[in-house]
């Protein structure tokens, strides 16, 4: 059979980076290692409409079936392949695999247009599906699928067993799908782990040596299944050379869910990757960071570590069932700082155990510990984890088909009010964009075009507070997202420090200017409501232009409307991070709510940028006097909507039995069934 594999488009525009699929191209490599036809159609490397390219690849190559996947995230564009695929051959077979079906089998044919999808591992799934389907025999026996049968109802057949020996799995086929071009097309700022190249010139790829993970964290899904395998390192080093020689590989990115705990192989790996000459990341559990291990990280040519940090609250920290212990990352984390590795790690907020107090404990953590790079965020429920699992049987989710159609879903799970966790989340925003480490900025200039990427490079001279090194970054091409900050990283000591975008257009112009002025004529005139119109058609039109939300803050605080007033400063500060005069603005809201220790932070970054500033060196001042046993100081979230009349998660309602089991659908599929729409989900405005 001749099979067409698609990899979804990521990017806005081709040229620009993306993750390369190496679940597909081991698909790929299974596929022609059982001897049938294979077509790679990459469309991040391709302009054009999708449904085009789609039907110019089937009608020239006339292949018999449509395969594609990935996580539950890139729904959209999987999902759009598959519709692309039915337009142009009706009597194509759609195949998905990967987290996408995965993560909830009985929901994937509803939410994609397709007649079987993969569930867990793949290579050997792929092979036997591809033989029962050439020999026209029934799907009912093959492992690891689900399906329609004949009588147009949803079938999920038996799991197939994990391929423990790893060695067995046709390695992964970068060709076919155009990893060529992808590498040809890397930049230092398309990933944080690509700044670390050598002359400016990355040339990166990805591997595994493990499969899945020996933890169960409550908020993570296994896509390969809860078996975690090793690799023999020889395996891995064959391949890895050959890869190295033969695409002139500088970075390499082990790509292993967790890489192994076992120590012996962890300084194996070491010595043998060390005369590889290769710079490489890789990620670990913090149990398995002491020092022995990461001098020998370190001295192999390791320049990154992800750690699966998530909440310095003890009592999440067990409901996680993270397996470590917050004095454990903390000695981690400077041992690791310590060996000049660069620290890649999250905190994630709003696990079933988060409370107001949690979360404070947690924050607290961050605020005393910036020179390490932690990022903040919310935690999401994706499908398939023991979080999605709990929440379906608990009636958080009712309709988990939409549920996946639209994702990401913020929903909470934790013991917080709604209103307060949604405050939380919009301050994790801000303080994540607006709250940096300052890197010395000497030079940021136009360096030359770049056809292939269709963007303009840029030079960027900075030197690095932690070690005092001089970096020098080359035509590095801004993110599309275009950030007013840019986090780089030092080619010595490996730390991360933020410099100002200076290639970001500003969103301020006449209209706006304009408007803004008249908005100041009406609230003079005490016409607060016609202001508040004005503003509301101005956001409508510049959704990202802070001055709008700072005068939006202004006008909010003459209505008495603390909570629009928060909303409005926390959102100025988030899309102008480098104006001083907004962290104060925030800060005095925050004041007003008791929340000292979120204001201290943006006084303190005030400073940093305008060490001048007397109106947040005065409020600094007035916060340190205060008495150190004041609670006020280590609080970081607002409590606004506790109490009576809040709206609380559905599970701590008087009325709801949590020991109700689930009640799971059957799906049915009709005569007439499309493929569900994608619905796009607006960004929030203040």
């Amino acid at each position: 059979m001749k099979v067409l594999i698609v990899v979804p488009r990521y990017v806005a525009q081709p040229g620009e980076f993306y993750q390369f699929p190496l679940g597909l191209a081991y698909i790929a490599a299974a596929v022609e290692s059982a001897g049938h036809g294979i077509v790679g159609l990459n469309l991040n490397q391709r302009a054009g409409d999708v449904d085009q390219l789609v039907a110019e690849a089937i009608e020239k190559h006339q292949p018999d079936i449509c395969a594609t996947g990935g996580l539950s995230p890139f729904l959209p564009c999987i999902a759009e392949i598959f519709s692309a695929a039915r337009r142009a051959k009706p009597g194509i077979l759609n195949v998905a695999g990967g987290g996408v079906v995965s993560s909830d089998a009985e929901v994937a044919p509803e939410i994609m247009d397709i007649d079987v999808g993969v569930v867990g591992e793949g290579e050997a799934t792929i092979v036997e599906l591809l033989s029962v389907l050439s020999a026209g025999d029934t799907l009912a026996d093959v492992k690891g699928i689900v399906f329609w049968d004949e009588a147009g109802t949803v079938r999920v057949n038996p799991a197939r067993p994990a391929v423990m020996d790893l060695s067995e799995i046709p390695r992964a086929n970068y060709e076919v799908l155009g990893f060529g071009e992808q590498l040809h097309l890397q930049n230092p700022l398309d990933h944080y782990f690509l700044q670390a190249a050598p002359d400016n010139r990355p040339r990166a790829i990805d591997i595994i040596t493990s499969r899945s993970c020996p933890y169960s964290c409550t908020f993570c899904f296994h896509p390969v299944g809860k078996v975690y395998r090793e690799r023999p390192l020889d395996d891995v080093f064959e391949e890895l050379e050959e890869l190295i020689e033969r695409f002139d590989i500088n970075l390499v990115g082990i790509i292993d869910e967790l890489f192994s705990l076992r120590k012996a192989r962890l300084l194996e790996f070491c010595e043998r990757i060390k005369p590889l000459g290769v710079l490489w990341m890789v990620q670990l559990h913090v149990n398995s960071a002491d020092e022995i291990t990461l001098k020998a990280l370190r001295e192999s040519g390791c320049v990154s570590i992800s750690y699966g940090i998530e909440s310095m609250s003890p009592s999440v920290l067990i409901s996680m069932m993270k397996k470590s212990k917050k004095e454990r990352i903390e000695v981690s984390l400077a041992q690791t700082q310590q060996e000049q590795i660069g620290i890649q790690g999250n905190l994630i907020f709003g696990d079933t155990a988060e409370t107001l107090e949690t979360a404070n404990e947690s924050m607290k953590w961050w605020a005393e510990n910036r020179h390490f790079p932690i990022n903040l965020t919310r935690l999401q429920v994706f499908p398939g984890s023991p979080d999605y699992i709990a929440a379906v049987r608990d009636e958080l989710i009712i309709d988990r088909v939409n549920y996946a159609i639209e994702l990401p879903v913020f929903l909470n799970i934790s013991g917080i009010s709604d209103g307060n966790m949604d405050l939380m989340t919009a301050l994790l925003w801000a303080q994540g964009r607006a709250l940096l480490k300052l890197g010395i900025l000497h030079r940021f200039e136009e360096s030359r075009y770049h056809e292939e990427r269709g963007a303009s490079s840029y030079d960027i001279d900075w030197t690095c507070p932690s070690c005092g090194a001089e970096n020098e970054y080359r035509e590095c091409i801004i993110p599309p997202e275009n950030p007013h900050a840019l986090r780089l990283h030092c080619r010595s000591c490996c730390d991360r420090w933020d410099v100002e975008n200076r290639a970001r257009e500003a969103t301020h112009n006449a209209e706006i200017s304009g408007i803004l002025q008249n908005v100041r004529d009406l609230m003079e005139q005490a016409k607060l409501q016609d202001a508040r119109v004005e503003l509301g058609k101005l956001i409508e039109k510049y959704p990202d232009a802070a001055e709008i939300y700072a005068m939006k803050a202004k006008l909010s605080r003459l209505r008495e409307d603390v909570e629009t007033e928060l909303r409005s400063c926390i959102f100025a500060v988030g899309h102008a991070p480098f104006i001083a005069g907004y962290h104060c603005d925030l800060a005095e809201v925050l004041l007003k709510l008791n929340v000292a220790g979120a204001a201290r932070l943006h006084l303190e970054q005030a400073l940093a940028l305008d060490p001048a500033l007397a109106r947040a060196e005065l409020a600094l001042g007035l916060l340190l006097d205060r008495d150190p046993s004041d609670p006020t100081l280590n609080s970081f979230f607002p409590d606004m909507f506790e109490g009576p009349g809040a709206v609380r998660p559905l599970r701590d309602t008087p009325s709801y039995d949590r020991k109700r089991e689930p009640a799971f659908p059957v799906f049915k599929r009709t005569a007439n069934r499309q493929s569900v729409a994608v619905k796009e989900r607006q960004p929030q405005k203040v």
